[in-house]
């Protein structure tokens, strides 16, 4: 970062007072804003990265995260993954018993020719 004039990282304007340091670049606080939404990313907030730019938690969970096959919401964290379709663990039950999967029992888990999940005991 350079000692002379703070120049914004996004309107190559310079900061005059009140900037944000992110993505280490300088930014005006109304500049420094989701390369997605366009909202402004308050300092204090988590934010992802995508191009160079901040992206908002919201808009990376709705653009950038893996849907759910059954249910279509984002999955942050574990899941099963069949196919290149992931799935909630609690999204998808036995074949055989109907129970809904935990991720603790992810090793207890079979995944039949057909594409059916049982679990172990239940085969």
């Amino acid at each position: 970062m350079s000692e002379g004039p703070k120049i914004c990282h996004a309107c190559n304007e310079t900061i005059a007072n009140h900037w944000v340091i992110g993505l280490d670049h300088f930014w005006h606080q109304d500049c420094f804003t989701c390369g997605v939404c366009s909202r402004v990313v308050d300092a204090k907030e988590t934010f992802y990265v995508k191009n160079d730019r901040p992206v908002c938690h919201r808009c990376q969970t709705k653009n950038f995260v893996a849907k759910c096959g059954v249910c279509g919401e984002p999955i942050i964290g574990n899941r099963l993954i069949y196919k290149d379709v992931h799935y909630h663990y609690t999204c998808v039950n036995c074949k055989k018993c109907g129970q809904p999967f935990k991720e603790e029992e992810h090793d207890e888990i079979i995944i039949l020719e057909n594409g059916d999940f049982v679990h172990k005991g239940c085969k």
